[in-house]
């Protein structure tokens, strides 16, 4: 698989997070070095994804064919929200960051973390359309991170800074019956790991853990969204999000919850 580019930008303006810490190009670079290790490592022999990531001089140093990763103090189109990832009207992903909503830069609640879950997230969904069909009634969003959003562990860079990135789901957590482990730290046997109870669940914690369930449209698997119009949509959360049950509108979150199913059979 050809690695995807992205570049991450700071137009946070000096806001700080809940530490009192704020960015520098030293503290995305290590970002940048730390969550490239987690992708191109362990995530890459799961998932076969592959990511270039580099620090960009401002909001105008986007190369051609390059996805933007842009910190911002607040996201004023999702207030509350930390972060968020989507597509542009050109079906190009990007991605944001609330820096004042997060605890630290590198800590378990920190702006790495962020990075690390919706650069991941977006790998496994660049279209924020995929699903996967539990064979009983319901579809699963294809949310690499969701379900065991609360869970980090540490990547350490080349000068000994120790990141804190998401941990992430595994295969088997997609596919109906599979047995165990479902979740990256689970497998690994990391500290803080708790697992899934099964595939397509939720695993246990508070304060965050969830995904976004649908009703199956009949088909054995769905691979696909539709828009659809006004209240009365298909999805609901399942779980706890840290920012508030009702997602903002304009977030990644709200836009697959109001999607219509359709029908999308593997034809395999």
């Amino acid at each position: 698989m050809n690695a995807v580019n992205w570049v991450l930008i700071d137009a946070s303006n000096g806001a700080k997070t809940q530490d009192g810490s704020k960015l520098s190009p030293a503290a995305l670079a290590h970002m940048a070095e730390a969550v490239g290790y987690q992708v191109n490592q362990e995530f890459a022999g799961e998932w076969g994804a592959r990511a270039n990531l580099r620090v960009g001089l401002n909001q105008k140093d986007i190369r051609p064919g390059e996805w933007a990763y842009v910190f911002l103090a607040k996201l004023p189109d999702a207030p509350g929200a930390s972060a968020y990832h989507d597509i542009n009207n050109k079906g190009v992903p990007f991605a944001l960051c609330a820096v004042t909503t997060c605890g630290s830069l590198y800590g378990p609640s920190g702006v790495s973390v962020d990075v690390s879950h919706e650069i991941l997230e977006t790998a496994g969904d660049e279209g924020a359309n995929l699903f996967a069909n539990d064979n009983k009634g319901q579809i699963h969003a294809m949310e690499m991170c969701d379900a065991v959003e609360v869970q980090t562990y540490g990547k350490t860079c080349s000068d000994g800074t120790v990141v804190q990135v998401s941990n992430w789901l595994l295969q088997a957590w997609f596919i109906p019956g599979a047995p165990g482990p479902y979740a990256y730290m689970s497998r690994e046997g990391l500290p803080g790991a708790v697992s899934p109870h099964g595939a397509l669940m939720t695993a246990p914690g508070h304060g965050g853990n969830y995904q976004i369930v649908g009703k199956a449209p009949g088909a054995k698997q769905v691979f696909g969204a539709a828009a659809g119009a006004g209240p009365g949509h298909d999805f609901e959360i399942v779980g706890t999000r840290r920012h508030g049950a009702v997602p903002n509108w304009s977030s990644r979150t709200a836009r697959r919850m109001a999607h219509k199913a359709i029908n999308m059979s593997n034809p395999g």
